[in-house]
């Protein structure tokens, strides 16, 4: 096992080794998990992606790398299982975080406005410190995203692309649904079970994308 540990100082390269893990992991998807994907979200049409932005590809891309899980794990796991010669020994270090990245819907708390904001999620009141030079200047106090997160010592990172729930979103009447469903049947912190993040990532996704405003968006590249 490698020896390597992450720390806050480490976001610049975090983030430069995620965009090459990612770029590999999405590139590694078969033919037909990007179709299965598709209509997951239902952005497939006449054999292709209907999908005509850079941001909403960046959370297609999200979604099939995190919350697609075919055979019980998702496509970071798989990775690290098959593809593990592909990586040197930081990036495979990164990769076990990667894998188990959780979805989450929190509501920011305070900024620095430099490169930290605090949040705690909406269902399980737990409490993030999530690093993202870009958010951290244009988020505020009371604004929802939601998203996956990388937990790391101390500190989380955002895997992508996190959804801003805008109105519409929130007053999504099959978003309400899925969310009530998800409360009655696993109470508590139902999103640490993964199968269900993945379910309402499924939703929230499919959501914006069929709103299909930029600005629901957060701009956050990984």
């Amino acid at each position: 096992m490698t020896d390597i540990t992450f720390s806050s100082a480490d976001y610049p390269e975090i983030r430069r080794r995620g965009i090459i893990l990612n770029t590999k992991i999405y590139n590694s998807l078969s033919s037909e998990d990007i179709k299965t994907c598709g209509c997951d979200l239902e952005v497939w049409g006449k054999n292709a992606l209907t999908i005509h932005s850079e941001t909403d590809l960046n959370l297609f891309a999200d979604y099939a790398i995190y919350a697609y899980c075919p055979n019980g794990f998702n496509m970071a796991e798989k990775f690290l299982r098959f593809s593990h010669q592909e990586a040197d020994e930081y990036e495979l270090e990164l990769l076990r975080y990667m894998r188990s990245a959780h979805y989450a819907m929190y509501q920011v708390e305070e900024t620095n406005g430099i490169d930290t904001f605090n949040a705690v999620d909406l269902f399980s009141q737990v409490k993030y410190t999530i690093i993202d030079y870009i958010l951290a200047k244009s988020t505020h106090q009371g604004q929802i995203l939601a998203g996956y997160l990388i937990d790391f010592e101390g500190f989380s990172i955002q895997t992508g692309r996190s959804i801003i729930m805008a109105p519409e979103l929130l007053q999504s009447g099959a978003l309400k649904q899925v969310i009530d469903f998800m409360k009655v049947t696993y109470p508590g912190g139902f999103l640490s079970n993964p199968d269900i993040g993945a379910l309402l990532a499924k939703q929230m996704v499919s959501s914006a994308l069929k709103i299909g405003k930029p600005s629901n968006v957060a701009r956050v590249k990984f």
